[in-house]
Formats: structure tokens, sequence, C-alpha cells
């Protein structure tokens, strides 16, 4: 008992260091600030600076809402509104004056943390880690990026759709006036000689997989297929593309922001973001001391997940002989089973038609839970698509 309780006090700490922090000055309650990050160190730039909870927590209330530009296109912007307490403010304000000034502090976040809690006690502290109050008021955070560089996507109605600025919808079908998804269309300020696509479509896939049935970006989770490690639902992207190199693949990332509450998988995906981070920062543990040194392997493995559900761990025992035995590997990444969410596509030319097969197991909610998928894509670096999948049980 004593050890399990260590464990989690150490990783309850540890993930203290996941509050957010703000590039100047965080923004105080009642305020709605656009685009704002944290110092790009360690493992990125932090959003919702001055929030309670690490990042954009799910405690936020998330809202999407598009303004149009020029003729056809929109801009797609993703609010969050976030409960925000002066201790979370002061705890943002002193952990990003330290990174700014010395990036490669790994005192900076353990320093903030004693001052958060020496300041207004545990008690308040420790809710304040996973989002929850005491709050004295509420910020807005929009976004039209995900990173302080990141290119801003350009989003379209799709083909026979009719725009509407200023209404609840971006478009509207032509015929019934019904509500329709917006869907990537560009980055304007991606290279010219960058690998480019048109005709996007996303939604659920048929004809064995090998074509979009209809654009939705809301995928009913019901278990209607089957996949390697059980009950899934189909969907995917397709689309035409051009100025490829078939050489290189299109790399996916994928990150996940659920309704459902899991505390105990919340609480290790923070804290092994947080050593992960601290480490990126200041260049890792002493290359002597063998237990951080472990701690730091399994904290990128942690960290490579955008949520827990995502989170691959396998284990493989070693014969007698010391080599590892694959035969008896176990765990969520064994068995060869692709991932949700392709993380590498081969392009088999330079130029033609590609789907983009993904699935989503029955298993992976409860009924009512509403899973929000974003899907970004790059080739030889340079930024291809991005959508957002919304996933209900």
């Amino acid at each position: 008992m004593g050890k399990l309780l260590a464990a989690t006090c150490f990783v309850a700490i540890a993930a203290l260091s996941l509050l957010p922090g703000s590039v100047l000055a965080s923004a105080g309650a009642g305020d709605t600030v656009r685009n704002v990050f944290g110092p790009d160190v360690g493992l990125g730039a932090n959003q919702c600076r001055g929030a309670c909870g690490g990042g954009c927590p799910k405690t936020c209330r998330s809202e999407v809402r598009f303004e149009c530009l020029g003729d056809t296109k929109l801009r797609r912007v993703n609010a969050f509104i976030c409960g925000t307490h002066q201790g979370c403010r002061d705890h943002d304000d002193c952990l990003d004056a330290c990174l700014r000034n010395s990036p490669e502090d790994r005192d900076c976040q353990s320093e903030c943390n004693a001052m958060v809690v020496e300041r207004y006690g545990f008690d308040k502290s420790t809710p304040w880690l996973l989002g929850k109050g005491p709050y004295d008021g509420e910020i807005t955070f929009e976004y039209t990026r995900y990173a302080p560089e990141a290119p801003e996507p350009l989003y379209r109605c799709p083909p026979g759709a009719i725009r509407q600025c200023g209404a609840d919808g971006p478009c509207v079908g032509p015929n019934d006036g019904r509500a329709v998804d917006a869907i990537f269309d560009s980055y304007p300020a991606a290279s010219t000689g960058a690998m480019q696509i048109s005709g996007l479509r996303a939604g659920p896939l048929c004809d064995a997989e090998e074509r979009v049935c209809e654009q939705s970006l809301n995928i009913k989770v019901g278990g209607d297929s089957r996949c390697p490690n059980g009950p899934c639902t189909r969907f995917g992207l397709e689309f035409e593309y051009r100025n490829a190199n078939p050489v290189a693949a299109l790399e996916c990332r994928t990150s996940t922001r659920s309704n459902e509450d899991d505390f105990v998988g919340d609480l290790i995906k923070l804290g092994g973001d947080a050593i992960a981070e601290k480490d990126a920062a200041s260049g890792g543990p002493d290359p002597e001391d063998g237990l951080g040194q472990l701690l730091g392997a399994f904290s990128k493995v942690i960290a490579s997940a955008d949520s827990p559900e995502d989170l691959q761990v396998t284990i493989t025992p070693l014969d007698e002989d010391g080599n590892p035995d694959e035969s008896r590997r176990v765990g969520t990444g064994a068995d060869g089973v692709p991932p949700p969410i392709p993380t590498s596509v081969e392009l088999p030319r330079a130029s033609g038609r590609l789907v983009v097969q993904m699935y989503q197991l029955a298993s992976g909610g409860r009924r009512g839970t509403i899973k929000e998928r974003r899907v970004t894509c790059t080739h030889q670096g340079e930024p291809v698509l991005e959508t957002v999948f919304v996933l209900r049980y």
C-alpha cells in the first residue's frame, strides 16, 4: 500500500507540471484571446494559457464556428471556454517566465508547483491539476491553428452546398437547407512545391473500404464492422493528390478530446507528459541515473500517445539466452494490429487518388460518449491536410 501511495503521489506531483503558462501574462477572467500559446520548449507550446488544468482540459467547453473569407473560403475557429483562478494564472505566469528565461532549467515546474501549493494550499492545487475548481471566472481561448508556427488551414463547403456567413452552420444543402459539414480545403502558406490535395471527402467507408460513402464528419460508432481486435466502425478520407514524392510516405497524427472522464488514465498521461517535457527541456536525466533513464523511456512512450486510449505499450520477455522472445510478446501493440488512425500511408505514385482507411473500436467508449479525433497529415515535413471527426457512441 505504501509503494502504491508513493507511486500515485509521484505521478500526481509530476503531472502538476503540466499546468499551463503564457507568453507574457495570463489572460484575466472574462477575457477572450486568440492564438495565444506558451513558450515553445520541451514537448511544444501549450494552449489555453491561464486555464486551470493541463493545456485545454476536458473541463473546458468546446465550440467550433467558422468565419467567411473571400468568396468561397472559411476559417475554422475552435474556442475553449475554461475555468480560471488567480492561483492557476499565478502558476502559468511563473512557469512561462522561467521557461522563457531558462528553457533548459529542470526546476522551473517544481518551483512553480511549490509556489502555488504554498500560496493556495494543497487542497486547492490538486483539483486544479485536472482543470477543476474552485474558479474565479472563465477565459475564452480561440484558436485558428494548433501551434505558434503552424499554418492556418482554410475550409470550404462541399460541392453543391451553399455557404452562409454569420449563421449557426457555415454550409447548408442546396435543396433541403440542412446544415452540412465544412471540409478542409488548403493551407495557403504551404510551399508551392509541396504535396497538394483536392476534392477531399471524409466519412464512413463502403465498397470494401475503397471509397467514402458520404461526406460526414459525424461518425456513429456502433460496431457494425469487424476489426482484428473487435467490433468496430470504419471511416476515412478520400482525395486526389499531386506533387508527391512516392518514396516518402504520408505521415499522419491524431489527437483526441473526449467527454468521458478517465481519472486514472488522464493522471498517468499527464504525469508521463510532464516527465517527458522536463527531460526534453533539460536534455534528460544523468546517464548514471538508472531509474531516471527508465522513467524517461517510459514517459516517452506515454507522451507518444495523444490520449490514454492511444497508448501503445508492449512487453517482450527474454529467452534463456537473453534474446527477445517475440512469441511471448504482450501488450496493446502486440500481434501487429494496426492503429485506428494510420501513422504512415504509402503513396503509390506522384499523383492520383488515395483512400486513407481508419476505424474506431466499439469498446472504446460507453454509450453516450463523444470523442473528437483531429487528424493531421504531412508529407516530407510539409502540411497536407487536417480534419476533425466527431465519434459518437
